[in-house]
């Protein structure tokens, strides 16, 4: 049996398109670069803003990294792979997106650099993965200690981390987020639990930044039913219903023959009795503010205001869970089991009723609560929301710092104690793998470099100087705000937030620099 010629087998579409070698390396390498170029001038207190201007035709103003990575539109996979980074930074962390892409996209400059001299990439690869693990050790070795309750150094991380935003110019706001964090920690059956999640914020369209506050309890904009139930209650009882708050409905269908107009009254006021009986049965409670999910029959409602309660229908069950939270009520799902065993309380109670609108609704504050739980309402019209998002990153980096007890110096000075350690270490290797040590370190220096470029000084002339004070052992030496050298023992960040971004960036360079080949199904 003869052997026959076959010509080519096609495996893939033909539109697919492959790219090899050495060219596919540098392709991802650029589009990653260009897009953490994107981010360098929002780096730093001193950092501008971007405006992003969708397809849905909304514009945002925002200095935060992670929103800008998300709004992007990104085609290319290298560049996706550094949105990915990000992604994860801010997962973990909740701060220091910026940064992390930042120091991977100067790892892949430097990375660029080498393999157009030559260099094979698992060779940058390799000396990559030294330098991060004598990088992560030296900082490791130069953390500082922070209990639970020294709210000094807590106050300086969230100061560190709302610095460039725009609740960053008044110190009470970060004095606000640790206050919120002292709160809200509480001890569970799995431990001690201190999260950002506890914290709430709402926003007050018609108030200014310096209106905003922090309320031990939960806000609502709910229609109040009735005039007279506005106002202000102090050390108030309140009941949460999942629940209607009327006779419950039949679930089959029935009929009622009525002979006569007398059976009709006897019908109706059978229908009043039980209303009453249900109304009876809550204000035989001592709870003096009633919420619930579902609807409340009028007749009911109006026993219940003649009685003095409150009451607030249509609540979203979510809104309830954390009134619950706030308050230790228990949510009740049937009108039958309310008791006072299951009656939260509230030290003060206000509502304040509103032109009746679409869109405008009455403001209910649910105050002075004992539970783990607080909101912040955080005042002005325009940028309340990138506001809500400055703080809430800065109320979880808070949170990091305090669960870990571990923080590093900011501004630039833990990444140059970092390089410094990279380089000494790199000096006793003999092999090409120094050769990625080194850049390694260089590409640590990248983020004072760009802190000192956006603070308007010369960055070069920054560095030579950072250079100098690092080797006479001024371990804590950054880029200030105004672009000097200073100390930055009171800039400082979680320690986790740091080394997590180091590591998570030399993973993802790595990623790519392993990378030889591009399979593209669309043909692009």
């Amino acid at each position: 049996m003869s052997e026959g010629t076959h010509g080519p087998v096609p495996i893939v579409r033909q539109e697919t398109r492959v790219t090899s070698g050495v060219e596919v390396t540098q392709k991802l390498i650029h589009a990653a670069k260009t897009l953490a170029s994107i981010l360098r001038g929002t780096l730093g207190p001193r950092g501008l803003d971007k405006g992003l201007y969708k397809t849905s035709g909304e514009f945002a103003v925002t200095s935060d990294g992670a929103r800008v990575l998300n709004d992007l539109l990104i085609k290319n996979p290298g560049a996706k792979l550094l949105v990915s980074l990000g992604q994860a930074q801010e997962s973990a962390i909740g701060d220091g997106v910026t940064s992390t892409v930042l120091f991977a996209g100067a790892l892949l400059d430097e990375a660029g650099r080498l393999i157009r001299k030559g260099v094979h990439p698992l060779t940058i690869v390799d000396g990559y993965l030294m330098a991060a693990d004598i990088a992560v050790s030296a900082l490791e070795e130069d953390v500082i200690e922070c209990s639970a309750d020294d709210s000094a150094l807590l106050q300086k991380v969230a100061s560190t981390s709302l610095t460039g935003r725009a609740a960053g110019s008044d110190t009470r706001f970060a004095e606000m987020l640790v206050e919120a964090l002292a709160h809200v920690t509480h001890e569970t059956e799995l431990g001690i639990r201190c999260e950002a999640e506890d914290v709430l914020f709402e926003k007050l369209e018609d108030s200014t930044i310096n209106d905003t506050r922090m309320v031990t309890g939960v806000f609502w904009r709910q229609r109040i039913p009735m005039e007279r139930m506005a106002g202000v209650k102090e050390n108030a009882k309140v009941a949460l219903l999942n629940c209607d708050i009327k006779q419950r409905e039949t679930k089959r269908d029935t009929e009622i023959e009525l002979q006569s107009a007398d059976d009709l009254q006897k019908f109706m006021s059978i229908h009043e009795q039980t209303l009453a009986k249900i109304a009876d049965n809550i204000i035989a409670t001592d709870a003096e503010i009633i919420c619930s999910s579902g609807e409340v029959d009028r007749i009911i409602l109006h026993r219940l205001a003649a009685a003095g309660k409150v009451v607030i229908h249509d609540v979203d069950e979510k809104q309830l869970i954390h009134l619950a939270q706030a308050s230790g009520a228990k949510l009740v799902e049937h009108l039958d089991d309310l008791s006072n065993e299951n009656i939260g309380f509230v030290g003060r109670f206000e509502a304040q009723r509103r032109l009746a609108t679409d869109e405008v609704q009455d403001r209910i504050i649910f105050d002075s609560c004992t539970g783990p739980l607080v909101t912040i309402l955080v005042g002005g019209a325009m940028g309340s929301e990138e506001t809500i998002r400055g703080m809430y990153d800065a109320l979880r980096a808070t949170s990091l710092a305090r669960s870990e007890g571990t923080l590093l110096p900011g501004g630039g000075a833990s990444h140059m104690l970092a390089s410094k350690a990279v380089k000494e270490a790199a000096e006793k290797i003999a092999d090409r793998s120094r050769l990625g040590m080194d850049a390694f370190g260089r590409a640590l220096e990248m983020i004072p470099w760009m802190l000192a470029a956006n603070a308007g000084v010369n960055p070069l002339d920054a560095l030579l100087e950072l250079r100098s004070a690092v080797r006479e052992n001024m371990s804590v030496a950054g880029v200030s705000s105004d672009g000097s050298i200073k100390s930055m023992s009171d800039v400082l960040e979680p320690a986790e937030s740091i080394l997590h971004g180091i590591v998570a960036a030399t993973e993802t360079t790595n990623t790519l620099l392993r990378c030889d080949q591009v399979i593209s199904a669309r043909g692009d």
